[in-house]
């Protein structure tokens, strides 16, 4: 009698639930530093070549294979497992919904010790999370279940200096912010794409199209697909306020106000300019921020806000 090969046995045993004709995708949960071993064999199950399966493992977490059959599912699933990756495995018919983590550093915390903090959590390296939680939206663990979401957010609950936010991805509001310059080609490309939305830029934030829906986002992203936009959702968006301008004098009650507000001496508030901007607020909601730069404008200051991880640069990007 033949003897079985213990480790296809061990894989039958943990084969994906679902009928054969059942489809699976693999989905990248939360970045990781071992893309470049995990390249070539990702590469070689998807017949892709390696720089197209590294892109894959270096992008936005997301979906980095689709339509699986069962049982190369969880094989590619535990390979790559082994290696280290954070994965979800989705059976493609399972219309459950699914809910994205957003994990972000509150604006006092170190974020180095707050990274080695998390990486005992969440299995990954503390230079990877301290990188991830630096950019807009913070470290984003996607397409998650309601119950392991949960179990998440139990789990990072004792870490002080977290934010953790959650969303469904079903009712998500997406505004999309340009992360450089767009070309003149991408910016005509994407006024196509905003006006098959009805869609427009935001002025005030920054962002090139606003207030979009997970289908319509998608279409947009895929109209100029090396431009670069970064998609996030409003509730997990956070934003500095800068002072760069004032309508009239710095009177000495505003100069009060001021100095009040960031605890700067007065003498600071006598040039203010666009290319020296002043910290007002930080980490503020997208709501909460619309609401200050009215507020802030009724009393004759001009205001300027940032997304919070996402580096400025000289050209206004908007349409």
């Amino acid at each position: 009698m033949r003897q079985g090969d213990p480790e296809k046995d061990r894989l039958a045993g943990m084969q994906p639930t679902g009928s054969d004709t059942s489809h699976f995708t693999l989905l990248l949960a939360a970045p990781s530093a071992v893309a470049h071993l995990a390249a070539p064999i990702l590469a070689d199950h998807l017949g892709i070549t390696t720089g197209a399966a590294l892109q894959r493992l270096t992008e936005s977490p997301g979906p980095i294979a689709r339509r699986l059959a069962p049982q190369p599912a969880q094989l590619l699933y535990s390979l790559l497992s082994a290696l280290g990756l954070n994965l979800l495995l989705q059976r493609d018919d399972d219309r459950s919904p699914l809910f994205d983590l957003s994990i972000q550093p509150s604006i006092w915390v170190d974020p180095g010790r707050l990274s080695r903090r998390l990486a005992r959590v969440l299995g990954l390296a503390a230079e990877t999370i301290e990188v991830a939680i630096a950019r807009p939206g913070g470290l984003m663990l996607t397409a998650l279940p309601l119950a392991e979401a949960h179990a998440l957010e139990r789990r990072l609950a004792a870490i002080r200096g977290l934010i953790v936010l959650r969303f469904e991805r079903e009712g998500a509001f997406y505004d999309l912010f340009p992360t450089r310059v767009l070309l003149s080609p991408e910016r005509d490309a994407l006024a196509l794409a905003l006006q098959a939305e009805d869609a427009r830029p935001d002025p005030l934030t920054g962002a090139c199209a606003a207030g979009l829906n997970e289908a319509a986002c998608t279409r947009v992203l895929a109209a100029v697909p090396a431009a670069g936009l970064l998609a996030l959702d409003r509730s997990i968006q956070r934003f500095d306020l800068h002072l760069v301008g004032v309508h009239g004098w710095v009177t000495g009650d505003l100069a009060d106000f001021l100095a009040t507000r960031t605890s700067l001496p007065r003498a600071r508030f006598e040039v203010i300019s666009q290319d020296d901007p002043i910290t007002l607020d930080r980490g503020l909601t997208h709501a909460v921020l619309r609401q200050f730069c009215a507020d802030y404008a009724a009393i004759g200051l001009q205001t300027r806000p940032c997304l919070r991880g996402l580096t400025r640069f000289p050209d206004n990007p908007t349409l």
